[in-house]
Protein backbone atom coordinates (compact mmCIF):
# COMPACT_ATOMS: atom_id res chain seq x y z
CA UNK A 1 0.00 0.00 0.00
CA UNK A 2 1.68 3.28 -0.93
CA UNK A 3 1.72 5.95 1.26
CA UNK A 4 -0.66 9.30 1.06
CA UNK A 5 2.27 11.55 2.18
CA UNK A 6 5.12 12.52 0.42
CA UNK A 7 6.95 14.33 3.17
CA UNK A 8 6.58 13.44 6.61
CA UNK A 9 8.53 15.13 9.47
CA UNK A 10 8.74 13.59 13.26
CA UNK A 11 10.20 15.80 16.17
CA UNK A 12 12.56 17.04 13.88
CA UNK A 13 15.11 19.68 15.15
CA UNK A 14 18.39 21.34 14.47
CA UNK A 15 20.65 23.11 17.03
CA UNK A 16 23.73 25.60 16.24
CA UNK A 17 25.82 26.82 18.69
CA UNK A 18 26.53 30.76 18.52
CA UNK A 19 28.54 32.64 20.92
CA UNK A 20 27.12 35.33 23.35
CA UNK A 21 28.18 39.10 22.79
CA UNK A 22 28.08 39.67 27.06
CA UNK A 23 32.35 39.05 26.78
CA UNK A 24 33.24 41.75 24.20
CA UNK A 25 36.10 42.78 26.19
CA UNK A 26 37.74 39.48 26.34
CA UNK A 27 36.83 37.66 23.02
CA UNK A 28 37.94 34.57 23.22
CA UNK A 29 36.23 33.81 26.41
CA UNK A 30 33.03 33.83 25.10
CA UNK A 31 30.66 31.34 26.27
CA UNK A 32 28.58 29.18 23.41
CA UNK A 33 24.67 29.52 23.70
CA UNK A 34 22.75 26.45 21.65
CA UNK A 35 19.91 27.92 19.33
CA UNK A 36 17.38 25.53 17.93
CA UNK A 37 17.28 26.42 14.31
CA UNK A 38 14.06 23.75 14.56
CA UNK A 39 12.75 23.00 17.28
CA UNK A 40 10.67 19.56 17.54
CA UNK A 41 9.05 20.12 14.24
CA UNK A 42 6.24 18.17 12.75
CA UNK A 43 4.80 18.30 9.52
CA UNK A 44 3.36 16.41 6.51
CA UNK A 45 2.78 17.02 2.65
CA UNK A 46 0.49 15.07 0.90
CA UNK A 47 1.37 13.50 -2.65
CA UNK A 48 0.90 16.18 -5.39
CA UNK A 49 0.60 18.97 -2.98
CA UNK A 50 2.08 22.37 -3.95
CA UNK A 51 2.71 23.40 0.21
CA UNK A 52 3.59 27.17 0.96
CA UNK A 53 6.48 27.95 3.58
CA UNK A 54 6.56 31.01 4.92
CA UNK A 55 8.55 33.04 7.78
CA UNK A 56 11.02 35.71 8.78
CA UNK A 57 14.67 35.91 8.32
CA UNK A 58 15.85 33.13 10.85
CA UNK A 59 12.82 31.52 11.15
CA UNK A 60 14.29 28.27 10.01
CA UNK A 61 13.17 27.63 6.39
CA UNK A 62 16.37 27.17 4.26
CA UNK A 63 17.32 24.95 7.61
CA UNK A 64 14.62 22.53 7.38
CA UNK A 65 15.28 22.07 3.66
CA UNK A 66 18.81 21.62 3.87
CA UNK A 67 17.90 18.71 6.01
CA UNK A 68 15.19 17.30 4.41
CA UNK A 69 17.90 17.07 1.10
CA UNK A 70 20.49 15.38 3.16
CA UNK A 71 22.97 18.38 3.30
CA UNK A 72 22.35 18.65 7.25
CA UNK A 73 21.91 16.09 9.86
CA UNK A 74 19.49 16.27 12.61
CA UNK A 75 20.42 16.54 16.13
CA UNK A 76 16.66 14.80 16.97
CA UNK A 77 13.77 13.08 15.03
CA UNK A 78 13.74 12.06 11.81
CA UNK A 79 11.88 12.66 8.11
CA UNK A 80 10.94 10.79 5.79
CA UNK A 81 11.04 11.56 1.73
CA UNK A 82 8.41 9.14 -0.74
CA UNK A 83 8.44 6.96 1.69
CA UNK A 84 12.35 7.01 2.57
CA UNK A 85 14.26 8.04 5.87
CA UNK A 86 16.84 11.26 5.42
CA UNK A 87 19.07 9.77 8.01
CA UNK A 88 19.43 5.66 6.97
CA UNK A 89 18.51 5.75 3.12
CA UNK A 90 20.49 9.04 2.04
CA UNK A 91 20.72 7.60 -1.88
CA UNK A 92 17.02 6.68 -2.29
CA UNK A 93 16.13 10.45 -0.54
CA UNK A 94 18.39 12.30 -3.37
CA UNK A 95 17.32 9.87 -5.79
CA UNK A 96 13.42 11.11 -5.11
CA UNK A 97 14.10 15.06 -5.01
CA UNK A 98 14.98 17.69 -7.10
CA UNK A 99 16.47 20.82 -4.83
CA UNK A 100 17.10 24.39 -5.70
CA UNK A 101 18.14 27.03 -3.45
CA UNK A 102 18.23 30.73 -4.16
CA UNK A 103 22.14 30.92 -5.38
CA UNK A 104 21.73 28.43 -7.36
CA UNK A 105 23.86 29.65 -10.31
CA UNK A 106 27.10 28.97 -8.44
CA UNK A 107 27.10 25.50 -9.31
CA UNK A 108 27.35 26.61 -13.12
CA UNK A 109 29.86 26.63 -15.29
CA UNK A 110 29.97 30.01 -16.77
CA UNK A 111 32.13 29.57 -20.02
CA UNK A 112 29.66 26.76 -20.90
CA UNK A 113 26.63 26.69 -22.79
CA UNK A 114 23.20 26.31 -20.83
CA UNK A 115 22.81 23.34 -22.99
CA UNK A 116 26.87 21.91 -22.04
CA UNK A 117 26.06 22.91 -18.70
CA UNK A 118 22.74 20.38 -18.24
CA UNK A 119 24.89 17.78 -20.01
CA UNK A 120 27.14 17.71 -17.49
CA UNK A 121 24.69 17.32 -14.59
CA UNK A 122 22.71 14.55 -16.58
CA UNK A 123 25.69 12.93 -16.15
CA UNK A 124 25.78 12.79 -12.75
CA UNK A 125 22.03 12.13 -12.43
CA UNK A 126 22.88 8.95 -14.76
CA UNK A 127 20.41 10.29 -17.69
CA UNK A 128 20.41 7.25 -20.09
CA UNK A 129 22.91 8.44 -23.08
CA UNK A 130 20.99 7.69 -25.45
CA UNK A 131 18.10 10.39 -23.71
CA UNK A 132 20.28 12.77 -22.53
CA UNK A 133 19.36 15.31 -25.87
CA UNK A 134 15.83 14.46 -25.61
CA UNK A 135 15.63 15.26 -21.88
CA UNK A 136 17.46 18.44 -21.78
CA UNK A 137 15.65 20.22 -24.50
CA UNK A 138 12.36 18.78 -22.61
CA UNK A 139 13.31 20.84 -19.33
CA UNK A 140 14.64 24.08 -21.27
CA UNK A 141 11.44 23.69 -23.11
CA UNK A 142 9.33 23.70 -19.87
CA UNK A 143 10.94 26.45 -18.41
CA UNK A 144 10.85 28.40 -21.67
CA UNK A 145 14.81 28.30 -22.51
CA UNK A 146 15.03 26.33 -25.71
CA UNK A 147 16.04 29.46 -27.61
CA UNK A 148 19.02 29.98 -25.64
CA UNK A 149 20.30 26.43 -25.01
CA UNK A 150 23.38 27.13 -26.61
CA UNK A 151 24.41 30.20 -25.77
CA UNK A 152 26.85 30.98 -22.80
CA UNK A 153 26.30 31.05 -19.42
CA UNK A 154 28.01 33.81 -18.46
CA UNK A 155 25.72 35.69 -21.01
CA UNK A 156 21.97 34.80 -19.21
CA UNK A 157 20.29 37.39 -17.47
CA UNK A 158 19.54 36.66 -13.53
CA UNK A 159 16.24 35.09 -14.37
CA UNK A 160 17.60 32.78 -17.03
CA UNK A 161 19.98 31.76 -14.50
CA UNK A 162 17.28 31.10 -11.84
CA UNK A 163 15.49 29.21 -14.88
CA UNK A 164 18.55 26.67 -15.75
CA UNK A 165 18.71 26.20 -12.18
CA UNK A 166 14.94 24.74 -12.19
CA UNK A 167 15.85 23.01 -15.21
CA UNK A 168 18.65 21.20 -13.96
CA UNK A 169 16.21 20.27 -10.76
CA UNK A 170 13.93 18.99 -13.21
CA UNK A 171 16.07 16.71 -15.23
CA UNK A 172 16.07 13.80 -13.43
CA UNK A 173 12.38 14.05 -13.37
CA UNK A 174 12.05 13.84 -9.63
CA UNK A 175 8.52 13.24 -7.73
CA UNK A 176 9.14 15.89 -5.12
CA UNK A 177 10.62 19.37 -5.55
CA UNK A 178 11.67 21.49 -2.12
CA UNK A 179 12.49 25.07 -4.13
CA UNK A 180 14.02 27.10 -1.42
CA UNK A 181 13.01 31.03 -2.19
CA UNK A 182 12.97 30.57 -6.17
CA UNK A 183 12.31 34.21 -6.76
CA UNK A 184 14.51 36.22 -4.21
CA UNK A 185 16.36 38.96 -5.83
CA UNK A 186 14.58 38.87 -9.24
CA UNK A 187 12.68 41.06 -10.91
CA UNK A 188 8.74 41.28 -11.57
CA UNK A 189 8.88 39.50 -14.77
CA UNK A 190 11.32 37.17 -14.35
CA UNK A 191 9.49 36.13 -10.95
CA UNK A 192 6.09 36.37 -12.36
CA UNK A 193 7.08 33.89 -14.96
CA UNK A 194 8.92 31.43 -12.53
CA UNK A 195 5.48 31.53 -10.04
CA UNK A 196 3.26 30.44 -12.82
CA UNK A 197 5.81 27.65 -14.55
CA UNK A 198 5.17 26.38 -10.69
CA UNK A 199 1.46 26.78 -10.75
CA UNK A 200 0.94 25.41 -14.05
CA UNK A 201 3.40 23.11 -15.30
CA UNK A 202 4.93 21.43 -12.36
CA UNK A 203 1.57 21.34 -10.44
CA UNK A 204 -0.09 19.43 -14.12
CA UNK A 205 2.95 16.92 -13.69
CA UNK A 206 1.51 15.75 -10.11
CA UNK A 207 4.78 16.74 -8.19
CA UNK A 208 4.24 17.31 -4.64
CA UNK A 209 6.21 20.78 -3.79
CA UNK A 210 7.76 22.40 -0.82
CA UNK A 211 7.93 26.02 -1.66
CA UNK A 212 9.98 28.49 0.71
CA UNK A 213 9.12 32.33 -0.02
CA UNK A 214 9.49 35.74 1.64
CA UNK A 215 6.93 36.72 -0.37
CA UNK A 216 3.54 36.36 0.89
CA UNK A 217 1.17 37.02 -1.08
CA UNK A 218 3.33 35.01 -3.94
CA UNK A 219 2.86 32.09 -2.29
CA UNK A 220 -1.15 32.81 -1.41
CA UNK A 221 -1.30 32.97 -5.49
CA UNK A 222 0.39 29.75 -6.40
CA UNK A 223 -0.06 27.05 -2.90
CA UNK A 224 -2.61 24.77 -2.06
CA UNK A 225 -1.82 25.19 1.69
CA UNK A 226 0.34 27.52 3.67
CA UNK A 227 2.51 26.80 6.64
CA UNK A 228 4.02 29.66 8.78
CA UNK A 229 7.53 28.90 10.69
CA UNK A 230 8.84 30.67 13.71
CA UNK A 231 12.38 30.63 15.82
CA UNK A 232 12.30 26.67 13.87
CA UNK A 233 8.19 25.88 15.42
CA UNK A 234 5.31 25.72 12.67
CA UNK A 235 2.86 28.22 14.19
CA UNK A 236 -0.11 27.87 11.60
CA UNK A 237 -1.02 25.62 8.81
CA UNK A 238 -4.21 25.62 6.30
CA UNK A 239 -5.63 27.42 3.49
CA UNK A 240 -4.32 30.78 2.61
CA UNK A 241 -8.22 31.76 2.96
CA UNK A 242 -8.30 30.01 6.04
CA UNK A 243 -5.26 31.37 7.62
CA UNK A 244 -6.69 35.18 6.58
CA UNK A 245 -9.40 34.21 8.37
CA UNK A 246 -7.77 33.50 11.69
CA UNK A 247 -7.29 37.09 12.57
CA UNK A 248 -10.78 38.22 11.82
CA UNK A 249 -12.78 39.23 14.41
CA UNK A 250 -16.10 41.10 12.76
CA UNK A 251 -16.84 41.63 9.18
CA UNK A 252 -16.52 44.83 8.00
CA UNK A 253 -18.69 46.12 4.51
CA UNK A 254 -19.02 49.43 2.94
CA UNK A 255 -22.27 50.98 1.46
CA UNK A 256 -22.71 53.74 -0.44
CA UNK A 257 -26.36 54.86 -0.46
CA UNK A 258 -28.55 57.79 -1.65
CA UNK A 259 -31.01 59.99 0.25
CA UNK A 260 -31.28 58.42 3.81
CA UNK A 261 -32.37 59.94 6.52
CA UNK A 262 -31.08 60.65 9.80
CA UNK A 263 -34.20 58.12 11.26
CA UNK A 264 -32.90 55.36 8.98
CA UNK A 265 -29.86 55.56 9.79
CA UNK A 266 -30.19 54.88 13.28
CA UNK A 267 -32.26 51.91 12.12
CA UNK A 268 -29.61 50.45 10.71
CA UNK A 269 -27.81 51.71 14.19
CA UNK A 270 -30.41 49.11 16.03
CA UNK A 271 -30.25 46.13 13.82
CA UNK A 272 -29.47 42.77 15.81
CA UNK A 273 -26.75 42.18 12.97
CA UNK A 274 -24.84 45.55 13.27
CA UNK A 275 -21.85 45.93 15.90
CA UNK A 276 -21.23 48.97 14.86
CA UNK A 277 -21.76 52.01 12.17
CA UNK A 278 -19.26 54.64 11.01
CA UNK A 279 -19.92 57.08 8.39
CA UNK A 280 -16.95 56.25 5.77
CA UNK A 281 -17.50 58.82 2.78
CA UNK A 282 -14.49 58.02 0.65
CA UNK A 283 -16.18 56.76 -2.01
CA UNK A 284 -19.28 58.87 -2.03
CA UNK A 285 -19.79 62.11 -4.26
CA UNK A 286 -22.87 64.72 -4.67
CA UNK A 287 -25.81 63.76 -1.92
CA UNK A 288 -24.44 60.06 -1.62
CA UNK A 289 -23.05 58.67 2.05
CA UNK A 290 -21.10 56.16 2.78
CA UNK A 291 -21.08 54.36 5.83
CA UNK A 292 -18.63 51.06 7.58
CA UNK A 293 -20.77 48.14 9.40
CA UNK A 294 -19.22 46.44 11.16
CA UNK A 295 -21.25 42.93 11.46
CA UNK A 296 -21.51 39.98 13.93
CA UNK A 297 -21.15 37.61 10.91
CA UNK A 298 -21.19 37.46 6.83
CA UNK A 299 -24.36 35.80 7.15
CA UNK A 300 -25.83 38.92 8.42
CA UNK A 301 -25.36 40.91 4.70
CA UNK A 302 -28.82 39.48 3.68
CA UNK A 303 -30.43 41.42 6.30
CA UNK A 304 -28.92 44.71 5.73
CA UNK A 305 -30.04 44.31 1.73
CA UNK A 306 -33.74 43.41 3.07
CA UNK A 307 -33.56 46.51 5.13
CA UNK A 308 -32.79 49.04 2.44
CA UNK A 309 -34.97 47.57 -0.03
CA UNK A 310 -37.89 48.36 2.48
CA UNK A 311 -36.79 51.52 3.26
CA UNK A 312 -36.28 52.34 -0.27
CA UNK A 313 -33.04 53.38 0.03
CA UNK A 314 -30.69 53.34 -3.03
CA UNK A 315 -27.62 51.42 -2.78
CA UNK A 316 -24.84 52.76 -4.95
CA UNK A 317 -21.82 50.76 -4.06
CA UNK A 318 -20.65 47.56 -1.85
CA UNK A 319 -17.26 45.74 -0.87
CA UNK A 320 -16.11 44.01 1.88
CA UNK A 321 -13.13 44.26 3.30
CA UNK A 322 -10.82 41.24 3.78
CA UNK A 323 -7.94 41.07 5.50
CA UNK A 324 -4.53 40.00 3.33
CA UNK A 325 -2.00 36.84 4.23
CA UNK A 326 0.33 39.94 4.72
CA UNK A 327 -1.84 41.10 7.80
CA UNK A 328 -2.51 37.21 9.23
CA UNK A 329 1.42 36.60 8.73
CA UNK A 330 2.04 39.92 10.70
CA UNK A 331 -0.18 39.00 13.46
CA UNK A 332 0.38 35.30 14.16
CA UNK A 333 4.02 35.93 14.31
CA UNK A 334 3.13 38.48 16.35
CA UNK A 335 1.29 35.76 18.71
CA UNK A 336 4.32 33.56 18.50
Amino acid sequence: MQKENAIEIHNLTKIFKAKTNSERRFPLFRKTVPIKAIDNLNLTIKKGELFGLLGPNGAGKTTLVKMLCTLLPPDEGTATINGFDIIKEQMNVKRSIGTLFSVGERGFFWRLSGYRNLEFFAAIYNVPRQRRYQRIMEVLKLVGLEGSAFDLFQKYSGGMKRKLSLARTLLPDPPILLLDEPTAGLDVLSSRNIREFVRETVRESGKTVLYTTHYIEEAAQICDTIGILRNGQLIARDTPDAIRSMIKERELIYIVVEEITQAQLEKIRSLESIVNVTENNQDAIGNQKGFCLELKSIDQVPSIFDFLFREKIKLVNFSREEPTLEDAFIELTKRA
